[in-house]
């Protein structure tokens, strides 16, 4: 398989696997180095666990329109856009970011979602509907390059300057005899590009872009990145438990475009500004495990989502705090703990995002 080729690759280059998944990589052997390098150079992140689904058809657009939170029927081909899976009660499904093209969609789920997703999509299909929905996770890969050199690298080996592409927009490249996608992504370390890859050519270009001075990173490096840039993961931040305003997912929600499946709850709770809560930063007195609630006076205040110690900020997490204690410098407790946590406005340092 063209997955096993590129493992191999990363543990030629260093790769610790994650116990639990192993087709995760943990670290190359320097956690600090990779940080580092995200904040200095560029550093490449393997993201082929995310789902990728390619949309059809006179209907692609209007499917995933009535189902999720943003505007998709006026995307034009090269644009992007983040958009939610919402269900009934408005609750988060999945986080998708979504590309256009003159006659497709690309769907990207977060990892291990694209199973939820696709079956989602095919359920939903109206008799009338044309839609074709493809699953491309097993023939298309994906990279993250991130960090303040990562347009300089890219412009080495593809020829083209993406300085000034648009967020989610999305470009057709070639890296030697490979032609591929790069995509403007929320950024890490000032920069963020993805790379959709085909499947068979992913330890090839994997190769060429460390060769080129991409630092290979691992999870746990990025972990602290994102937390640190305030960005929800599945399973932790971006789950059934919340809804998209709590988690300032603002940019990926449309107040005009009409209906779609949660679209009630989530109007009223912008139209009245009744937030229950609020994702923010804690800055922790000690180690602890999330997930964990928050109290305040004897009172649920929350909760904690994630924890990492950060090589600048030390211990560190993202919470979903209650409205009445969300202003930051607050402090909460971490229940069934002698931890405690002053809350912080995201993201935690702005040049890990912009």
């Amino acid at each position: 398989m063209a997955i096993d080729a590129l493992r191999t690759q990363q543990q030629a280059d260093g790769a610790h696997f994650m116990l639990d998944d192993p087709t995760v990589a943990a670290h190359y052997g320097d956690s600090s180095s990779e940080y580092h390098a995200v904040l200095q150079g560029t550093a490449l992140f393997e993201t082929s666990g995310a789902g990728r689904i390619w949309l059809r058809d006179r209907d692609r657009a209007a499917l995933l329109h009535r189902l999720s939170t943003n505007d998709i029927e006026h995307l034009t081909p090269g644009q992007g856009t983040q958009t939610v899976l919402t269900n009934h009660n408005g609750r988060i499904i999945d986080l998708l970011t979504v590309h256009g093209f003159a006659d497709e969609l690309l769907i990207v789920t977060s990892p291990r979602q694209g199973c939820t997703v696709l079956n989602i999509l095919r359920k939903n299909i109206f008799f009338n509907d044309k839609v074709m929905i493809e699953d491309a996770t097993e023939t298309l890969g994906q990279f993250a390059l991130y960090g303040p050199h990562s347009t300089t690298l890219l412009q080495q080996v593809t020829g083209m300057l993406l300085d000034d592409l648009p967020l989610h927009a999305i470009v057709t490249a070639a890296i030697g005899d490979t032609s591929l996608w790069i995509a403007r992504i929320k950024p890490l370390g000032g920069m963020g590009f993805a790379l959709y890859v085909p499947a068979e050519r992913l330890a090839l270009i994997w190769t060429t872009l460390v060769q080129a001075g991409a630092q290979p990173l691992g999870q746990i490096a990025y972990d602290c990145l994102r937390v640190e840039a305030g960005y929800g993961a599945y399973g932790r931040e971006l789950s059934l438990d919340y809804i998209p305003l709590e988690t300032g997912l603002w940019d990926a929600v449309s107040f005009t475009k009409g209906c779609y499946v949660g679209q009630e709850i989530i109007a009223r709770m912008e139209s009245r500004n009744r937030i229950a809560k609020h994702l923010c930063g804690l800055k922790l007195s000690g180690s602890v495990d999330a997930p964990r609630k928050l109290v305040v006076a004897g009172k649920d205040a929350g909760d904690l989502t994630s924890v990492v110690e950060s090589p600048r900020l030390g211990l560190i997490g993202l919470a979903y705090v209650r409205h009445a204690h969300a202003a930051p410098g607050t402090q909460v407790y971490i229940a069934d703990s002698a931890v405690t946590g002053e809350v912080v406005a995201l993201p935690f340092v702005t040049d890990s995002g912009r």
